[in-house]
Formats: C-alpha cells, structure tokens, sequence
C-alpha cells in the first residue's frame, strides 16, 4: 500500500509550477533592481501565491472526495461517521425545504429529497450508494487550518489539530501559521492589494511549510479513514 494518497501525489505534481515561477522570479531579480524587474518579480511572487493557495484548496477537496468515494466502495457503516456528515451531504435540498412554504413545492421538493439522498438516511445500516461528492465538497472555500479542521470535522474526525500537532510537533506552528498567510495574502491581492506580493525567498519559505502541512495532513487523514476500514491509499 502506498504511503501517500493519489491526492497529495497529484499536489506535488501541480505545486512544481509555484517552484517554475519562483525560479524565473529569482532570475529576473538577480538581473538587477530596475522598475521593470522589481515590477515583474512581484508580479510573478503575487501570482504564486494566489496559485498555491489555490493548490491547497484543491488538494484539501481531492482528499475528501477520495474519502467519500471510498465509503460506498467499502461499504462503510453509517455509525462509522458522524451523523452530522449526513446533513453536509443533504444541505442543499434540506436548505429548499426549509425554505419553501408553497404545500404543492414542498411536497415536490420532500420526494426530491428521498428519491436522492433516502438511501443516506434509512435504516440501511452501510453507505452502498455513491454520495453527491460536488455537494459535500462544493461548500468548503478558504483553505485555513481552522478551516481545513472543521472540514474534517464533518467526517467525524474530531481529532485532526491534535493529530496533526503530534506529527508535526515544532513545526505545528510555523506551517499552521504559513498556511494562514498564503489566504490572507491571496485575498488581498484578490482585492487588488498592490503592497502585498512576497519575495522569491518568501515563496519558498511558503512551498516548503505548505508541502509539510500537507504531507502529514495527508498522513492523518489517511490513517483516519483507514481506523473506520475506510482505506483511501493506493
């Protein structure tokens, strides 16, 4: 069984383009600090960040559809997670239910609901069924610690900070910390924040805590899933 899951192996396959850009960031900076090369630079450094940003993101999205695809793949029991995950995977229809008050749409909207999601909800004691993995996963944005924490958290893996702390120990912080950074600079230049754009020092500092946070997240989660017969390593 291999130690890493498909997810993060294909995170480190799209991170390599934050290092392409750091490097032709750094050329250009030895170049000399003329306006056009300091421009470019931080040109290059702002689109880094916004970009890894995004990887972690997409990473964090990848690793619980793996998650969620295997629970009727292994034919998970539904006591295995928390009874909250359900409403996570329902949220969207059960949202228009409680929206609706018109007798006729919400009748319409409750069969919806059971021709859908029933199998989610019954007394079948297994996830059997695929789930709406672009329902589950569509509502997490904004990739923070706390964030990613309480993504987990819908699984029923309330242990994901003190797991992580204990593999991580010292660098817990520092790569908690780092993460936390690459979203906030990505939404200030999202809203066209030009004092914001990093250094190419500074985007390696951020490539390499963010792989480490990943690398064990990856570690945690997976020995999570694999606890409730769940494996999502390949």
């Amino acid at each position: 069984m291999a130690t890493y899951t498909s997810a993060y192996s294909q995170f480190i396959t799209r991170i390599r383009e934050i290092d392409t850009i750091r490097s032709v960031a750094r050329g250009i900076e030895r170049e000399g600090s003329t306006s056009f090369n300091l421009e470019a630079t931080r040109g290059l450094c702002r689109g880094g960040i916004v970009l890894l940003c995004g990887h972690i993101e997409g990473y964090i999205e990848d690793l619980a559809i793996l998650g969620l695809n295997g629970l009727a793949d292994n034919n998970i029991s539904k006591e295995k997670v928390a009874i909250v995950f359900r409403y996570y995977l329902s949220q969207d229809l059960i949202s228009e239910i409680t929206d609706t008050k018109d007798h006729q749409a919400l009748s319409e909207k409750i069969d919806g609901f059971i021709k859908r999601d029933g199998h989610i909800w019954d007394s079948s004691p297994n996830f059997s069924h695929p789930v709406q993995v672009d329902k589950f996963v569509g509502r997490f944005s904004t990739p923070t610690h706390e964030n990613i924490r309480a993504f987990f958290r819908r699984f029923g893996f309330t242990s994901f900070h003190g797991d992580l702390a204990t593999r991580l120990k010292g660098n817990m912080p520092v790569c908690t910390n780092m993460v936390e950074q690459v979203v906030i600079q990505r939404n200030r230049i999202a809203h066209g924040d030009f004092s914001e754009y990093g250094t190419p020092a500074d985007l390696e500092q951020m490539c390499k805590y963010v792989r480490l946070y990943c690398r064990h997240t990856d570690l945690v989660v997976g020995n999570w899933f694999k606890s409730i017969g769940c494996s999502i390593r390949s």
